[in-house]
């Protein structure tokens, strides 16, 4: 009986240091606060890491180690710190700093750029407005995902055609603006790391950066990086390279509808394409 009743004693400790062991390692881990006010309603389209926070905190997982993917769903219910999301899966209560509710009104003229996601696939994306002939449902161009690196390959005519996003699914970005999806430079390691705005609180501003993982910096160190610089033929511009900005490439061709900037890297005669996200002139002097 003894024996039992100290071998159950040890289970129950096991577990309960498990759980504080869960506790620690899934605490949030940013210089951020978890409680950004949202305004939305049930029902109305959001983005959030809703899947990838959920499944850390279950399994005890870090964080600040995890990837944070952003994809579509919907509010249920807005909390003061949490709100409630649904999934296909079940309900999932997750903190307001990592959900973006959309603008369920949402009017685009051409050349906006917008919030929204890859609607005939998955996850945030920005994206430039072809065709306003319905600006509740406007024809878009995706700022982030690949296109081929031939500006005459049929593969980036056809991205040219765009898709039609539905009434209520995207967020006009007012460019040069601390708001949710836009693009920033911040300082880190003495690089300009490139980085999408989840939200901004004061001076501090979270961050969705390279390969999906989460950072907290300050806008004291970031430079917001405009959607709508003009470039033309010769211009010397700096260039996304995996996470950070790196100066020396030449503006080879603009195409402005389509939001696509073709460029060559100094001494270097291989064309890159290159999304309007991941171009600027605003650090060439940096």
């Amino acid at each position: 009986m003894k024996t039992k009743f100290m071998t159950a004693i040890a289970v129950a400790l096991a577990m309960s240091a498990t759980a504080v062991a869960q506790e620690a390692n899934s605490a949030w881990p940013w210089d951020f606060p978890q409680s950004v006010p949202l305004t939305a309603e049930t029902g109305q389209n959001v983005l959030s890491c809703y899947g990838h926070y959920f499944d850390a905190v279950e399994e005890g997982k870090s964080l600040i180690n995890n990837v944070q993917i952003f994809y579509n769903t919907t509010m249920e219910q807005v909390g003061k710190d949490k709100s409630l999301l649904a999934s296909w899966q079940k309900e999932v209560e997750v903190p307001n700093a990592l959900i973006i509710p959309l603008d369920r009104k949402g009017k685009a003229k051409k050349g906006d750029v917008v919030l929204t996601w890859w609607q005939s696939g998955s996850g945030m994306q920005r994206a430039k407005v072809i065709d306003d002939s319905d600006p509740t449902q406007p024809w878009v161009c995706y700022l982030d995902t690949s296109w081929p690196n031939d500006p005459d390959s049929p593969k980036a005519a056809e991205k040219r055609k765009g898709e039609q996003l539905k009434p209520g699914t995207f967020t006009v970005l007012k460019g040069g603006k601390w708001q949710s999806g836009e693009q920033v430079a911040y300082r880190a390691n003495g690089k300009w790391n490139q980085g999408r705005i989840i939200h901004t609180d004061g001076d501090k501003v979270l961050l969705s950066v390279f390969a999906n993982y989460i950072e907290a910096t300050t806008k004291s160190r970031c430079k917001l990086i405009p959607f709508k610089e003009k470039f033309k033929p010769g211009d010397k511009v700096s260039v996304v390279w995996i996470r950070e900005y790196r100066p020396g490439y030449t503006v080879v061709k603009a195409d402005e509808q389509s939001g696509r900037v073709y460029v060559k890297q100094d001494g270097n005669d291989k064309i890159e394409c290159k999304s309007i996200v991941e171009v600027t002139k605003m650090l060439n002097d940096e």
